[in-house]
Protein backbone atom coordinates (compact mmCIF):
# COMPACT_ATOMS: atom_id res chain seq x y z
CA UNK A 1 0.00 0.00 0.00
CA UNK A 2 2.83 2.29 0.70
CA UNK A 3 4.75 1.82 -2.03
CA UNK A 4 1.09 2.17 -4.21
CA UNK A 5 0.95 5.97 -2.40
CA UNK A 6 4.81 6.61 -3.22
CA UNK A 7 4.49 5.62 -7.23
CA UNK A 8 0.89 7.87 -7.19
CA UNK A 9 3.07 11.00 -5.68
CA UNK A 10 5.92 10.49 -8.13
CA UNK A 11 4.19 12.34 -11.57
CA UNK A 12 2.43 14.89 -9.04
CA UNK A 13 6.19 15.71 -7.76
CA UNK A 14 7.59 15.58 -11.22
CA UNK A 15 4.63 18.16 -12.73
CA UNK A 16 4.70 20.76 -9.60
CA UNK A 17 8.41 20.90 -10.79
CA UNK A 18 8.25 21.63 -14.21
CA UNK A 19 8.22 25.66 -13.47
CA UNK A 20 10.37 27.67 -15.42
CA UNK A 21 12.61 29.42 -12.80
CA UNK A 22 13.87 32.56 -15.53
CA UNK A 23 10.38 33.24 -15.67
CA UNK A 24 10.11 33.29 -12.13
CA UNK A 25 13.20 35.96 -11.97
CA UNK A 26 11.54 37.85 -14.67
CA UNK A 27 8.44 38.12 -12.87
CA UNK A 28 9.49 39.04 -9.47
CA UNK A 29 12.24 41.72 -11.20
CA UNK A 30 9.76 43.33 -13.10
CA UNK A 31 8.03 44.11 -10.13
CA UNK A 32 10.41 44.93 -7.61
CA UNK A 33 11.97 47.23 -10.27
CA UNK A 34 8.20 48.70 -11.57
CA UNK A 35 7.48 49.72 -7.89
CA UNK A 36 10.93 50.84 -6.76
CA UNK A 37 10.82 52.90 -10.55
CA UNK A 38 7.15 54.02 -10.32
CA UNK A 39 7.79 55.48 -6.70
CA UNK A 40 11.08 57.34 -8.06
CA UNK A 41 9.01 58.48 -11.54
CA UNK A 42 6.21 59.92 -9.24
CA UNK A 43 8.50 61.68 -7.07
CA UNK A 44 10.05 63.26 -9.50
CA UNK A 45 6.25 64.75 -11.32
CA UNK A 46 5.78 65.67 -7.58
CA UNK A 47 4.16 62.90 -6.33
CA UNK A 48 4.84 60.89 -3.05
CA UNK A 49 3.45 57.54 -2.89
CA UNK A 50 2.08 56.46 0.51
CA UNK A 51 3.50 53.16 2.23
CA UNK A 52 4.96 51.93 -0.81
CA UNK A 53 3.49 50.22 -4.04
CA UNK A 54 1.24 47.14 -4.08
CA UNK A 55 2.60 44.83 -7.06
CA UNK A 56 1.22 41.35 -8.34
CA UNK A 57 1.62 39.49 -11.88
CA UNK A 58 -1.01 39.17 -14.82
CA UNK A 59 -1.28 35.94 -16.59
CA UNK A 60 0.31 35.82 -19.95
CA UNK A 61 -0.38 35.14 -23.10
CA UNK A 62 3.02 33.66 -24.12
CA UNK A 63 6.48 32.85 -21.85
CA UNK A 64 7.77 35.74 -23.22
CA UNK A 65 5.79 38.36 -22.26
CA UNK A 66 5.68 39.85 -18.46
CA UNK A 67 2.85 41.93 -17.07
CA UNK A 68 3.08 43.77 -13.57
CA UNK A 69 0.14 45.68 -12.29
CA UNK A 70 1.46 47.78 -9.01
CA UNK A 71 -1.58 49.78 -7.13
CA UNK A 72 -1.17 52.97 -4.77
CA UNK A 73 -1.98 55.75 -3.31
CA UNK A 74 -0.51 59.52 -3.37
CA UNK A 75 -0.18 61.38 0.07
CA UNK A 76 -2.94 63.10 -1.43
CA UNK A 77 -5.27 59.79 -1.60
CA UNK A 78 -5.02 59.55 -5.34
CA UNK A 79 -4.92 55.92 -6.79
CA UNK A 80 -2.26 55.28 -8.49
CA UNK A 81 -1.68 52.10 -11.23
CA UNK A 82 1.08 51.65 -13.17
CA UNK A 83 0.94 48.99 -16.11
CA UNK A 84 4.12 47.05 -16.78
CA UNK A 85 5.13 44.90 -19.68
CA UNK A 86 8.21 43.09 -20.58
CA UNK A 87 8.09 41.74 -24.41
CA UNK A 88 11.09 39.00 -25.17
CA UNK A 89 11.52 38.91 -20.92
CA UNK A 90 13.64 35.79 -21.48
CA UNK A 91 16.09 37.38 -23.69
CA UNK A 92 19.16 39.22 -22.58
CA UNK A 93 17.32 42.37 -23.79
CA UNK A 94 13.44 42.55 -23.08
CA UNK A 95 11.71 45.48 -24.28
CA UNK A 96 9.44 47.24 -21.23
CA UNK A 97 6.39 49.67 -21.20
CA UNK A 98 5.45 51.47 -17.96
CA UNK A 99 2.13 53.89 -18.26
CA UNK A 100 1.21 55.38 -15.06
CA UNK A 101 -2.05 56.81 -13.81
CA UNK A 102 -3.16 59.17 -10.97
CA UNK A 103 -6.78 59.37 -10.60
CA UNK A 104 -7.52 57.44 -14.47
CA UNK A 105 -5.18 60.14 -15.75
CA UNK A 106 -2.55 59.06 -17.66
CA UNK A 107 1.01 60.62 -16.37
CA UNK A 108 3.88 59.08 -17.86
CA UNK A 109 4.33 56.16 -20.63
CA UNK A 110 8.15 55.41 -21.05
CA UNK A 111 10.35 52.33 -21.98
CA UNK A 112 11.98 52.80 -18.44
CA UNK A 113 11.50 54.48 -15.13
CA UNK A 114 13.49 56.09 -12.26
CA UNK A 115 16.84 57.90 -12.03
CA UNK A 116 18.84 55.60 -14.02
CA UNK A 117 16.44 55.79 -16.83
CA UNK A 118 18.82 56.45 -19.75
CA UNK A 119 17.32 55.63 -22.97
CA UNK A 120 13.84 57.63 -22.93
CA UNK A 121 13.69 57.54 -26.71
CA UNK A 122 13.50 53.97 -27.48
Amino acid sequence: MRRHVILLLVPLLVTASCTDPVRKVSESSLRNATARGATEEMRGLGYTIRKGMRCRTLSADTMSVVRVQCLGRTTRDEPVRVDAVASDAGSAHPRQEFVITVSGREVVRTHCLGQGCQDRDR
